[in-house]
């Protein structure tokens, strides 16, 4: 497919997975899989799974008091002229970690290069799990006949541009608080730095197909997002959710009990109480049907799958979507982590203090648990 430069920062993470919705061939071990699928080449990353890593020396820092600093130059002659332009595309940096600039602090993970591939990892994970699909809202028609698309918190903007491999016809957009997609996309694909939760400029009944992905959870009013989208959906269009319930893990075969001492259990709580001080809800994709049904979508339909965490399941792909969840929750923790546990009321050195068991905890391959991967989607009302 031909590509066209889009107006963007240039993305920082060369190792995109970009044969996700592929089976691979088997190979000897779940960690070979799991760097085939990821498409890793570097000979640090074929290490294995890694702790987060300490920032480099000439990344701008703060003092560690929770005030970051902006990634802009100051010079006494400054051309302020592309001051607005500098202020979407800039970034702050919080402890170590970078976060994005626009509307700074509403998001409550890093933007850096360990998030980002961290988010790819959850990516290929996710499609994995489901059987190669992109999507499950019965939408394939409207795709195929150039329908209009938009794609809300995009990341890095993969699964827009895979999905534009599959549907050259399809128009989509991906929307993001960071400027963090490639320069070169498929001449159907284009990303924009917003804010999704504000109001759109785009018209009413304009979208086919709306699309939420791993951010259902730091929303500050679902509410007044469930109404916008159906205000911008076409008539029989529909919006679809996809989320991992990490509220608590789960586990079927009594290796967990209620009295069983398990740090990850521990933080998951705490980054509960750190999101709601944020605003926001751990649990929100558990009422998500509901609400969905309370905005006024028609044929709401939800989806489970079984998400483990290790590499305990006999089943190979399960086995191999554990990996890639346990080494995203590895790379990713202190990231995952700083800012909700700051909101709860921890210091940076308490966080990794307390984040030292939790590691452990996520390695222990003695107990069996999995979280649910939901995805949850609605239709517009044709007389909407």
């Amino acid at each position: 497919m031909d590509v066209r430069k889009q107006d963007s920062s240039t993305h920082p993470y060369p190792g995109s997975a970009s044969a996700a919705s592929q089976y691979i061939k088997p190979s000897p071990t779940p960690e070979d899989d799991f760097w085939a699928a990821a498409a890793w080449r570097s000979s640090e990353a074929q290490t294995g799974p890694s702790f987060p890593k300490a920032p480099a020396e000439n990344t701008p820092q703060d003092s560690g008091n929770g005030d970051g600093l902006y990634e802009f130059d100051d010079p006494d002659g400054v051309d302020y002229s592309s001051s607005i332009a500098d202020s979407i595309r800039g970034h702050v940096y919080e402890c170590g970690l970078r976060y994005h600039a626009y509307h700074a602090g509403k998001y409550a993970y890093p933007n850096d290069e360990t998030e980002q591939s961290r988010e790819e990892i959850k990516h290929t994970m996710s499609v994995m799990l489901c059987d190669g699909k992109y999507f499950f809202a019965p939408v394939e028609e409207a795709l195929e006949n150039g329908g209009q698309v938009i794609d809300l918190g995009t990341g890095t903007g993969i699964w827009p541009m895979q999905l534009a491999e599959s549907y050259p016809n399809a128009v989509i957009t991906g929307v993001d608080l960071s400027p963090i997609q490639p320069s070169f996309v498929p001449e159907n694909v284009r990303f924009f730095v917003d804010d999704f939760e504000d109001e759109w400029v785009d018209p009413v009944n304009k979208f086919d197909y709306i699309h939420l992905r791993f951010a259902l959870h730091t929303l500050k009013d679902r509410k007044s997002l469930m109404q916008r989208v159906m205000r911008h959906l076409k008539p029989g269009g529909y919006f679809e959710i996809q989320e991992i319930d990490v509220s608590s893990p789960r586990c079927d075969d009594h290796t967990l009990t209620p009295d069983t001492p398990y740090a990850v259990r521990d933080a998951l709580k705490l980054l509960g109480a750190g999101l709601h001080a944020m605003g926001a809800d751990i649990s929100a994709i558990q009422k998500t049907s509901q609400e969905l049904r309370e905005a006024g979508f028609e044929n709401v339909t939800e989806v489970t799958k079984k998400l483990p965490l290790g590499l305990w399941p006999a089943d190979k792909k399960l086995r191999l979507c554990g990996l890639f969840w346990r080494t995203s929750i590895m790379d990713g923790m202190t990231g995952l982590c700083s800012r909700p546990f700051q909101a709860a009321g921890l210091t940076p050195t308490e966080i990794e203090s307390f984040l030292v068991e939790v590691r452990k905890a996520v390695m222990d391959g003695g107990i069996h648990t999995y979280f649910p991967l939901i995805t949850v989607y609605g239709r517009k009302p044709l007389g909407g």
